[in-house]
């Protein structure tokens, strides 16, 4: 599908079946009596170790990347930006595609430019200062010219020996070198005046995890995981009969799903919290949650070690809804039951992938190599695969290309559009204020949603959550020209081939795309 292209952001809280809690970014550490050392390279400052291309708005920007240069508790990230194609007529490239709203309450012009820990699952962010300003490239969107343009930004710096990859539009680093020195000048011509950039005005430079989410057993099983916490959500209509506090015959699997999430995280806390929806009278929806967490905490304690795992039933009634009760889907929803472990362990639950590829019928199927074709109108034919994704330390990187076909020319006004409609994963109360590129990954009959991590709250209260990946999948291009979207997900061990779909709704390209390998 095809849209008019816009670019202002639209809130998308919807209907969903999970909500995390819990989750927040953490400051860069204030600098001890000593350094950390330093993960160094033989690089030098000024070398450019790697080089992409970017195709945006109907140019194309290659990027520069410089090392990272380590000073003290943060790292510099220096990247060139030169036109080397420039739509019909125009003189520039906008460069708004590197831009990043609302990243820790700021709009970052290369907010775009992110730091992995792909190891450890988490993402650095932009430092800024105390106005919530960044400190490095600032000033609003920026144009790029065949000139070129540089932009810096800084970041908490990793712990020894952690190495970082590096995330910008449509595609992934896996990881830059480091060293140490003074960081490139501010500009690429000497004769642009410009003060060094000062990493003393460094207020906040936040470090956070990288939150995963999957579900399985057609989505009786859902589970949020991060590096604090895991939840996972457990369908009440598959574990019981309507009305009824007593397991059926349908509950052992997903009990068993539960217990293999939980004993492959480690040991600590788990509160076990029942549900319900709103129909009936308070107090017999009280009683009920009550009982429903009662006979899934019994059911874990047959299970697991009760030395190694702390159970606590609780029940919440209809007071916290995951969506509005509306409707008898929505109902469904808000029937469940909740299991939160709390835990100092750090490794990630190892994903499954057992059972069958669910049935797509909402759009094109293909293989990854082979892909398939959008025959529109104004914003021209494309040609979608994804041949291959690659396995980067804890995570997966996936790449899905759109080549223009046709000979038309770059219309501003209208885009290829491979966004999901919403951020339907997550939840009622949470927002995504983009168009995020995240098709979910499927092994089996589990399916993997896009790494994403939390900003913040907006003043109504509603969180706000990012991709790991390309947040504006919304994008136009020239006759020849390919556009690249990015999406990390976390690892499926042992998965060799993985299916990619998306389901954006009316509004955008429904696709599967099947066995693409994983490298």
């Amino acid at each position: 599908m095809v849209r008019m292209r816009a670019r202002v952001g639209t809130a998308a809280a919807i209907a969903a079946v999970m909500l995390l809690t819990g989750c927040t970014g953490t400051p860069a550490p204030a600098p001890e009596t000593e350094e950390p050392a330093a993960q160094t390279s033989a690089a030098d400052v000024d070398e450019v170790v790697e080089t992409r291309t970017v195709t945006t708005d109907g140019g194309e920007i290659e990027v520069g990347v410089h090392p990272l240069v380590r000073v003290g508790e943060y790292v510099v990230l220096t990247a060139d930006l030169v036109a080397t194609q420039l739509p019909d007529g125009e003189t520039t490239v906008s460069g708004s595609v590197f831009g990043l709203d609302a990243a820790q309450g700021a709009y970052v012009p290369a907010g775009m430019l992110r730091l992995i820990d792909a190891e450890g699952l988490r993402i650095h962010l932009p430092g800024l200062d105390d106005a919530e300003e960044p400190v490095g490239t600032s000033g609003g969107s920026f144009t790029v010219d065949a000139d070129g343009l540089r932009v810096q930004q800084v970041y908490a710096a990793p712990e020894d020996g952690v190495p970082l990859g590096l995330l910008l539009p449509g595609d992934y680093i896996d990881e830059l070198p480091v060293v140490e020195g003074e960081p490139p000048a501010p500009t690429l011509s000497d004769d642009d005046a410009a003060d060094p950039l000062d990493v003393a005005e460094v207020a906040s430079a936040t470090v956070t995890s990288l939150d995963s989410i999957t579900r399985q057993l057609d989505g009786a099983v859902q589970v949020v995981e991060s590096t604090e916490e895991v939840r996972i959500d457990l369908s009440g209509d598959v574990l019981f009969e309507f009305g009824s506090a007593e397991l059926g015959p349908d509950a052992d699997a997903v009990v068993d799903a539960a217990v293999a999430t939980l004993e492959a995280r480690g040991a600590g806390e788990v509160d076990v919290v029942g549900h319900t929806d709103d129909v009936g009278d308070d107090a017999s929806n009280q009683t009920l949650s009550e009982e429903r967490a009662d006979s899934v905490a019994q059911a874990l304690s047959e299970r697991v070690d009760t030395d190694a795992f702390d159970i606590r039933a609780s029940g919440r009634g209809e007071s916290e809804p995951l969506v509005a009760n509306d409707s008898e889907e929505n109902r469904q929803l808000n029937r469940r039951v909740t299991l939160t472990l709390t835990t100092q362990e750090i490794t990630r639950s190892e994903i499954p992938t057992t059972g069958e590829l669910p049935p797509f019928e909402d759009g094109p199927v293909a293989t990854g190599a082979e892909g398939f074709d959008l025959e529109e109108s104004r914003a021209g034919e494309f040609h979608v695969s994804a041949p291959s994704a690659r396995r980067v330390g804890g995570l997966i990187a996936v790449t899905v290309e759109a080549t223009r076909t046709d000979e038309g020319a770059y219309d501003s006004g209208w885009a290829v559009n491979l966004s999901a409609s919403a951020f339907g994963y997550r939840g009622e109360g949470t927002s995504m204020d983009l168009y995020p590129f995240s098709p979910r990954l499927l092994v089996g009959d589990t399916a993997v949603y896009p790494l994403d991590y939390a900003i913040g709250a907006q003043e109504s209260g509603t969180e706000e959550y990012r991709l790991a990946g390309d947040n504006d999948a919304q994008q136009g291009a020239g006759g020849g020209q390919t556009l690249s979207f990015v999406a990390l997900y976390p690892d499926v061990a042992g998965a060799d081939e993985i299916t990619i779909e998306n389901l954006g709704g009316a509004a955008s390209t429904n696709y599967r795309l099947t066995d693409i390998p994983v490298e």
